[in-house]
């Protein structure tokens, strides 16, 4: 299985050698859940990410970066202690929440907790001081082996001091002091991205490569890591199966490929991207091939657009753009695996009939968006 983001919400407290497990296995925490990002849809980009960890037996950092760390050790002090929510973090958390790009928790609270309200990890935090002054703070995760970086908050005005990165050093030294393994910072991406600063954190920095399942040295990362690329390759085959038997069709992308993973049980697409065929005789129903990240195979489906519960009609003037659909799409059943293009040919012919017989009462999708955290 290779879903673009997949999700985990635990249902009781994480004790630290199940955090250990997690984190080995690719996982890592945001809110009250845990999280594996493959593939990332951020300010307009589609991203193949990485999940990172350094040894902390093997850590080393570049004489330049330790020389900052000495300097701002001079000018600032810090406190280690457990998380603990208070009104100057708060404040603090929504002047730096307006650096971030896109969807972001409205409070720290929020970020934390999600929809539980309470702490299910075992959490620590840094408070970083300035003349008495607190001016920003990390969030952290202890298992018995491994730390993982959650956040960084830090004053605007003391932006020129890299307080992100200072605040990453400073878990990185308790880490070390503290006998542990393995420090996880999250997740950078294969290409050109903002999230590539933590790759400064250390000479050595491994990835968990999602195909072999095993943490491999970031010098020896190719293409072949590449889960997205991986997709659009699927999709090149069955390109050349539907050229083949000269049916039309467009590649379409799917922004809200994250919900398959968030609401596993519903019948939202899972696929970043798919071939919509261009045959749109029944109002409301498409056709499309995608390689279900799930199932690990192509598959041709009829899919429907999720009618939200505001909505008294769909506009079907306004449902995508650019190629881009602007909805939540839904699979309608029967969903087939298709090997070859005459498997394919002969499906699209069976869903043509099987829902034009059944256009009156079309089948129904799963449409329940229940947030797992409300049953936890």
């Amino acid at each position: 299985m290779l879903l673009p983001l997949e999700y985990h919400f635990p249902n009781k407290e994480i004790e630290p050698e199940n955090l250990d497990k997690f984190l080995a296995d690719g996982y890592f925490r945001t809110g009250n859940y845990l999280l594996r990002t493959r593939v990332l849809y951020y300010d307009q980009l589609i991203l193949n990410t990485l999940h990172i960890r350094i040894a902390l037996d093997n850590h080393r950092i570049t004489k330049r970066l330790e020389k900052k760390f000495r300097q701002n050790n001079s000018i600032f002090t810090h406190i280690v202690q457990p998380f603990k929510i208070t009104e100057e973090k708060e404040r603090l958390y929504q002047l730096h929440r307006k650096r971030f790009i896109g969807n972001n928790s409205v409070s720290l609270a929020a970020f934390m907790y999600d929809n539980y309200n309470k702490n299910i990890f075992n959490t620590f935090e840094i408070n970083i001081y300035h003349q008495e002054q607190l001016i920003g703070y990390c969030i952290f995760d202890v298992g018995n082996n491994s730390m993982a970086s959650i956040l960084g908050i830090f004053h605007p005005n003391y932006s020129k001091y890299s307080i992100g990165i200072y605040s990453m050093f400073l878990e990185l030294e308790y880490a070390k002091k503290s006998n542990l393994k393995y420090y996880y910072p999250g997740y950078v991406a294969y290409e050109p991205s903002k999230f590539n600063y933590k790759l400064k954190l250390s000479e050595t920095i491994e990835f968990y490569d999602w195909f072999s399942k095993k943490w491999v040295s970031f010098e020896n990362k190719d293409s072949r890591i590449k889960v997205n690329d991986f997709f659009s390759a699927q999709l090149d085959i069955a390109k050349s199966w539907l050229d083949l038997f000269h049916l039309k069709y467009e590649e379409y992308f799917n922004p809200y490929f994250y919900m398959g993973g968030m609401y596993p049980n519903s019948d939202c697409v899972k696929g970043v991207r798919h071939l919509l065929i261009h045959d749109f005789d029944i109002e409301g129903l498409f056709y499309i091939v995608e390689f279900h990240p799930e199932k690990m195979e192509l598959i041709i489906a009829g899919i429907t657009l999720h009618k939200y519960q505001f909505e008294d009609e769909i506009d079907f003037n306004d449902l995508y753009e650019d190629k881009n659909w602007k909805r939540v799409l839904l699979y309608l059943h029967p969903q087939i695996v298709v090997k070859n293009a005459f498997e394919l040919y002969a499906s699209y012919i069976f869903l043509q009939d099987f829902f034009a017989k059944h256009s009156q009462s079309k089948p129904i999708p799963n449409t329940a968006f229940k947030n797992p955290n409300l049953d936890r």
